[in-house]
């Protein structure tokens, strides 16, 4: 008998246990006297596996653990959880100092404090005008930390577009080199009908990136933001947050502020300018206005800290034997959760315990579980033990952007050219008509024949996804050139709410998709021949982003590592109005308009951000 005919049959011994019926929704009623009330006992769990799995993902989303979020005591409690589970399994976990623990650094947002962050104008007549943090001014994360102390000039919209048959150039005839520029937001509003400020929508002139590294290219020392009178009016003496313009501090940077609109009038005023004069003449003549403040000058400091969150990866290696034994199937899933809510919660303005119970306990628990089972295989059947080494492998920092598996990836812990397959789980508890969808069917050859024989005891309604990007842990393996399978039981309304909770999960689809797992894993583990890895698992075009559920339009909650998201300037929280020429309202309609898309190809998106219409532009990836 081959391995592979071997390999099925021992994967499939475990379907019986997982066929066996369970529904969550219902509660066994009884009273322990007669005058006590009645009290919930729980789901009737009627298989030993069952019960682990129901266990395991009770304790990983209790309320004690607070939603497992970056840098608290519930993702370290669920870490040590993990590793004492690989321990017991017999699995090795001294990979890392004698221990499970992958660690490295999440950087936190970006903040200020005011003992290190100064921003004050001198007058000619020397008198110092100093600033206040957070109600004058805010430092700008989008530059560069550091120190100056130069003259003033004023740069209009510190805009230098020189294209075919156009030119507006702020910068023109105006020595900036070592001074500190006064620049105002967003882009002229010109009355003729040519060159890139026509129409509503900004140009890429407009950005803050733009502004920013236009400034630093021209010598400038600072650069001083303002309002535009537009936006002020939209939003008077609102100041930008630190991350307001951007969190990029790579590339050319020199140290950048934003300042209320209030303090730039007044300093123009004494300098013998209108602020709303010079504003309303380059719009109308299209023309700079820009001028050196003569004896005024700036000073200050930017300090802009990102701090270092500590966070880890949890490890643990089964060996395999033989001439293979130094090649690796990556089982993976992600532990981490949102914790309290904020800016990870689709709850809006709730400070309550996000458990993540489908997010991904669920994951967890069945990665936990197919480790036991593929370890009880190999005791019933010690010399059939598998060909490759199989590394179970726990990450955190996911919900913060695949922070935590890209740094693997980044830096593996075994040969990353000898990992053959990476099989993820994310949210696999809320199996529901029976339907599963499995991505990365198009990432090797054999994987779409192999998944269907997988679930021919099984019986799900599998839909098959076959590219190996998206918004998991299986893409930064993808990316490295290596077959993925990730797992998918489908998003539901209690998703990063406070309401997903253990009693709503389907612990019988978990033990049945660990039965698929293992199945998959054994036999990538035991086949001679590793998958034969497919550069393009499908020829759709995708953005690199998640999506909020439940809100009405497209609105992106993460971006996504190595995307055209993330090459683009997309960021968390922009409603995708327009792909194109096309307008989007729902995921489908963003669909459709991608597919007249090809690798390749220059995209253009158009987003909302704030009260700000942007557009974006990159080519697609090939």
């Amino acid at each position: 008998m081959s391995k592979t005919s071997n390999t099925s049959n021992r994967s499939k011994s475990f379907a019986p246990v997982a066929l066996l019926s369970l529904t969550l929704g219902g509660f066994l009623w009884g009273q322990s006297s007669a005058d006590e009330n009645p009290v919930a006992k729980g789901p009737v769990l009627k298989t030993p596996a069952e019960e682990r799995i129901y266990a395991d993902i009770s304790y990983l989303a209790a309320d004690d653990l607070k939603g497992r979020a970056a840098e608290t005591p519930g993702l370290k409690l669920a870490a040590d959880f993990i590793a004492k589970r690989f321990g017991e399994l017999g699995l090795q976990t001294d990979l890392f100092d004698g221990k499970p623990f992958q660690y490295f650094d999440v950087t936190g947002e970006p903040g200020a404090s005011p003992e290190t962050n100064q921003l004050a104008l001198t007058k000619p007549d020397g008198t110092k005008l100093p600033l206040a943090l957070s109600d004058d001014f805010q430092p700008q994360a989008i530059g560069s930390n550091g120190q100056f102390n130069a003259p003033l000039v004023f740069a209009g919209y510190g805009i230098s577009a020189i294209e075919e048959n156009f030119k507006y150039d702020d910068y023109d005839g105006l020595d900036v080199q070592g001074k500190a520029v006064l620049v105002i937001r967003k882009q002229p509003k010109p009355a003729t009908d040519t060159g890139p400020f026509v129409g509503s929508q900004p140009s890429q002139y407009a950005f803050f990136t733009s502004k920013e590294s236009n400034a630093a290219k021209h010598g400038a020392a600072a650069l001083i933001l303002i309002n535009d009178a537009a936006s002020e009016k939209d939003n008077p003496g609102a100041l930008l947050p630190v991350s307001g313009a951007g969190n990029n501090p790579e590339g050319d940077k020199i140290p950048t502020f934003f300042v209320s609109r209030s303090m730039a009038e007044a300093w123009l005023k004494e300098a013998g300018k209108s602020l709303a004069e010079l504003e309303a003449a380059i719009d109308e003549k299209l023309q700079p206005q820009s001028f050196e403040m003569t004896g005024w000058s700036a000073s200050g400091q930017s300090d802009v800290t990102r701090r270092k969150i500590p966070s880890m990866n949890v490890l643990g290696l089964l060996p395999g034997q033989g001439d293979l034994a130094q090649e690796y199937v990556v089982v993976g899933a992600h532990f981490d959760h949102v914790g309290m809510g904020g800016a990870g919660s689709l709850a809006p303005g709730t400070y309550a315990i996000h458990n993540g119970a489908d997010d991904n306990a669920s994951g967890t628990v069945g990665l936990l579980e197919t480790a036991r089972r593929v370890v009880e295989m190999v005791k019933e059947a010690p010399a059939d033990k598998p060909r490759r080494s199989i590394l179970f492998m726990t990450f955190s920092a996911e919900e913060l952007g695949l922070i935590g598996s890209e740094y693997y990836v980044n830096h593996p812990r075994f040969d990353l050219a000898q990992t053959v397959a990476m099989l993820n789980l994310d949210m696999v508890g809320r199996i529901s008509e029976n339907i599963l969808t499995v991505y990365g069917t198009g990432t090797a050859k054999e994987f779409d024949d192999l998944l269907t024989r997988s679930n021919e005891k099984l019986g799900f309604d599998i839909k098959r996804q076959p590219e190996g990007v998206g918004p998991s842990d299986h893409q930064s393996f993808f990316l490295k050139g290596i077959p993925v399978y990730h797992f998918f039981s489908g998003f539901h309304p209690d998703y990063h709410r406070p309401s997903d909770d253990f009693e709503k999960i389907n612990v019988e689809g978990i033990s049945k998709i660990s039965d698929m797992v293992v199945f998959l894993t054994d036999h990538i583990a035991h086949n001679p021949e590793r998958p034969t890895f497919l550069r393009s698992g499908s020829n759709k075009i995708r953005l690199g982003v998640r999506l909020k559920q439940g809100e009405q339009g497209v609105v992106v909650e993460r971006v996504m590592p190595g995307g055209w998201a993330k090459k683009a300037g997309v960021e968390a929280n922009d409603r995708i109005l327009k792909i194109g020429d096309s307008e989007i309202a729902n995921r489908e309609q963003m669909d459709q308009a991608l597919q007249a898309y090809k690798p390749g190809d220059d995209l253009e998106v158009q987003v909302q951000r704030d009260q700000e219409t942007v557009v974006l532009k990159s080519q697609i990836g090939t």
